[in-house]
């Protein structure tokens, strides 16, 4: 598969990356060569100088391309791009990501799309990011938790806290047999474990749900849902859209948003009904009294800086805050975070690279995501036979679970998978060129 990317950004970089270690032939277009120049040194990726606007470029441009997918932080090169790679690529999909608001809302994502035949897909990190975190809200307890492509199926983290002041080892066996629950592995500290017999007091679980058992394993964790009281530092994109989501939860919530720029307060205050606006600096101490950090049930830091964001989730840890949700890019900062105090880590480039691969995969991968400290990765695969027989060969590939039509099949043993099954694989992350290499060939 032959993919061109437009735009050497954070998601750009780390998309071309990813889809290079997976086997698929990436070109990365942009017009800044000394970005252009950093990043071929450090991936294995071809890169193009050119004008992206230029429709030359597109109709000189001699190789067979399958997939266009256009980031830049400009909508509109990014849908007239689109539209060249269509026209004079011939391409079979496009991808652009669209940052404006209005233009991803419900309403208006099915109309940009359908008035724009070029357009085959539109991605907004800043949706991903805000819908994400909206998520984990009423997930008291868990510090991870994806969706997957199989429908009604959640892989969770969950930190056991005091688990077994609650229940014995045996009951918890139980009750995971009974929900047809799937334990993935643990951590505890540095320490990464993949034996369900050694887990402990505060060790951090990775599970696989059916998602209508969540409530019932938050509430067998010891967990209650409190979150009545909100705080967001950071009124862009993000902070909007999960201001918008929050107010319309069910449950009444007293939101709070705090940013630095006066004139986006304004805007903030007149399109949120339900929210209190505050204009200050995060790190302005004189602050935290007035939007009463010490009290908020969640505080959330959302802004651009991952520095401030992961600054400011100490401090309200530290004052009191009963758990606090971080925005972190950067991964030496979220390597450590947790252990810093941080409930929940969010990874805008990670979560936006797996929804795009999700959209592009024709094969076998339906999605992955990294856990355990990001030393392991989970995928999601559909089932062949020939791939089966590869990974049942490998020693470096651990076939979790396999997932039927209604369960969760954890016999891998007894469990012989069929068409239409979905294959649940962990691989630590230096080995994972390994199964895509496999993954790619199917």
């Amino acid at each position: 598969m032959n993919i061109l990317i437009l735009g050497s950004g954070i998601v750009g970089a780390n998309l071309a990356n990813k889809l290079s270690e997976q086997g698929k032939d990436v070109f990365l277009l942009d017009d800044d060569a000394n970005e252009l120049k950093r990043l071929s040194e450090r991936y294995d990726i071809k890169t193009i100088l050119d004008d992206p606007l230029n429709p030359n470029f597109y109709t000189n441009f001699k190789t067979d391309i399958d997939y266009f997918i256009a980031v830049t932080k400009s909508d509109e090169k990014n849908i007239i791009t689109c539209k060249f790679a269509k026209e004079f690529l011939k391409v079979d999909k496009t991808i652009a990501r669209i940052r404006n608001q209005n233009l991803i809302s419900d309403e208006n994502k099915s109309l940009l799309i359908d008035s724009n035949k070029f357009l085959d897909h539109i991605i907004s990190p800043e949706w991903e990011v805000s819908n994400n975190i909206f998520e984990k809200i009423h997930m008291p307890g868990a510090f991870f938790s994806e969706s997957l492509i199989s429908e009604n199926y959640l892989l969770i983290g969950m930190q056991s806290s005091d688990l077994f002041k609650q229940h014995t080892f045996k009951e918890i066996e139980t009750f995971f047999n009974e929900k047809n629950i799937c334990y993935i592995g643990h951590s505890k500290g540095e320490d990464i474990e993949l034996n369900f017999k050694n887990i402990s007091n505060s060790d951090q679980l990775y599970l696989l749900i059916k998602k209508r058992y969540l409530k019932e394993l938050i509430k067998f964790f010891g967990f209650k849902d409190y979150i009545l009281d909100i705080l967001i530092v950071g009124g862009g994109n993000i902070g909007q859209n999960l201001s918008q989501l929050i107010e319309q939860d069910d449950q009444e919530i007293n939101l709070k948003i705090l940013e630095f720029n006066k004139d986006r307060c304004d805007y903030l205050a007149s399109i949120l009904k339900k929210t209190s606006i505050f204009h200050g600096d995060a790190l302005d101490q004189s602050l935290y009294d007035e939007i009463k950090l010490n009290n908020s049930d969640l505080v959330i830091t959302v802004t651009d800086n991952d520095q401030i964001n992961t600054i400011l989730s100490i401090i309200a840890k530290k004052r009191g805050s009963k758990s606090v949700f971080s925005v972190v890019n950067n991964e030496s900062f979220s390597s450590f975070a947790n252990d810093l105090g941080i409930d929940v880590i969010i990874n805008p480039r990670e979560l936006t690279t797996s929804r795009i691969i999700e959209k592009i995969s024709e094969g076998s991968l339906l999605s992955y995501h990294s856990i355990l400290r990001d030393n392991f990765i989970i995928y999601e695969v559909k089932y062949k036979n020939e791939l089966y027989d590869r990974i049942k060969s490998s020693k470096e590939i651990t076939h979790i679970c396999t997932i039927t039509k209604e369960n969760i099949e954890l016999s891998i043993d007894e469990h012989i998978p069929v068409k239409n099954d979905t294959l649940i694989l962990l691989i630590e992350e230096k080995h994972s060129h390994i199964l895509e290499k496999f993954i790619n060939d199917y």
